[in-house]
């Protein structure tokens, strides 16, 4: 068969795909379906209030060590980290003291905070400190905790949150019983929607949840995380409940956060790929899971294979622009419509590679135009495109 022939086939079953998927849906958004389906396919995901009161030390040690460091030469600031270093960091697990049925206690945080692969702070990296892989990834103020196991030296808890599971610094989170977070959870809130607001001292990041205990005159009588309390007049940035999700409102947050550094794991408290993409995601109520691979299984995944630029074009201009997910291993970003005839993707991102072989260190939260920028390859690497519903 002729290969011109084979592309317009090809092509046209994508289209046929597309008009049989979407026709009668709408283009609805619906981010209580799509957190039902985060919470279903993605095993590191919980509802805390969900887990049973007592677990089985075996499975909290599975968890523990389901993940390792890269293979490779890895340093940490001190020089090569060496295998010292290594059985230095699993004796501070404190695996031996897991018991064969464990209770489970029950918190939040205080304050935004990192979650990390091993229970140090310690940075272990390839030669580049920025990436981090003892980084998992930020958790934002009052964020529930199932507090699950503590490290050898009293200084680190293994918890559960509803996205991910790691080590928490234990000076980072208040404890309680699951009456007391059951309370904290199930009161009103304010979204953040846009880059952040600090209330006193307290950072509260997007897509964060400010809790109050009443509204009067305009004025919200806020908790904080610490118990304590303030007085808080409506303003820009801060929604009750959450926003409603309008293609405009999601492209006014994206446009507001160009320029923003690329922050592995986020780290030092922005966003790499997939962090943007939660966050951003959150302030319309959506719970979607933390790293690109598992956001991959959420959605409809509705393309993954494209013989030329220009198919992957047509392909995306019957797509809702600003929940359609783009997808790269290792990598996931926000379609974002065309502009100009061109196609528009907004990802928080550290390098790419152009379509005449150069290396581009972007670094940032960006929106690229792959005609004007020269990323017409991008679409050679797409692994999979969904779209939120």
């Amino acid at each position: 068969m002729p290969h011109a022939l084979v592309c317009f086939l090809k092509r046209f079953m994508n289209l046929f795909l597309l008009i049989t998927l979407f026709k009668g849906l709408g283009w609805s958004f619906d981010p209580v379906s799509v957190s039902i389906q985060s919470y279903a396919l993605i095993d590191h995901m919980k509802r805390i209030e969900q887990l049973p009161p007592v677990m089985e030390g075996d499975r909290i040690r599975e968890w523990i060590l389901a993940d390792r460091l890269p293979e490779g030469k890895l340093y940490t600031k001190s020089g090569d980290f060496s295998q010292e270093d290594m059985e230095r960091l699993v004796e501070n697990m404190n695996l031996q003291e897991i018991k064969p049925l464990h209770p489970l206690t029950y918190g939040w945080t205080l304050r935004r905070t990192n979650m990390r692969m091993y229970p140090s702070a310690e940075t272990i990296h390839k030669g580049n400190p920025k990436i981090d892989y003892n980084q998992y990834t930020l958790l934002e103020p009052f964020t529930p905790l199932a507090i699950l196991h503590t490290s050898k030296d009293g200084e680190w808890l293994y918890v559960q949150s509803p996205f991910m599971r790691g080590w928490v610094n234990k000076r980072d989170v208040h404890t309680s019983t699951i009456e007391q977070l059951l309370k904290i959870m199930q009161m009103p809130f304010l979204v953040v929607a846009n880059k952040g607001v600090t209330l006193n001292g307290i950072y509260f990041g997007l897509g964060s949840k400010v809790r109050y205990l009443e509204k009067k005159d305009g004025e919200y009588k806020v908790l904080l995380p610490d118990g304590s309390h303030m007085l808080l007049e409506a303003k820009e940035g801060l929604v009750e409940g959450y926003l409603k999700f309008e293609e405009e409102r999601v492209k006014s947050i994206l446009e507001s956060l160009l320029g923003t550094p690329y922050d592995w794991g986020g780290k030092e408290g922005r966003w790499d790929c997939s962090s943007l993409v939660q966050s951003l995601y959150a302030v319309f109520g959506a719970e979607l899971p933390r790293n690109s691979a598992q956001q991959a299984k959420i959605g409809k995944a509705v393309g993954n294979s494209f013989s030329s630029y220009q198919e992957f074009k047509d392909f995306l201009r019957g797509l809702p622009p600003f929940r359609t997910l783009l997808f790269m291993k290792g990598h996931v970003m926000i379609y974002g419509g065309i502009e100009g005839d061109d196609v528009v993707i907004y990802h928080s991102v550290h390098r790419m590679t152009k379509e005449d072989g150069s290396k581009w260190l972007v670094e940032s939260v960006a929106k690229n135009y792959l005609e004007r920028d020269g990323l017409r390859n991008l679409y050679k690497a797409i692994v999979s495109v969904n779209l939120l519903d």
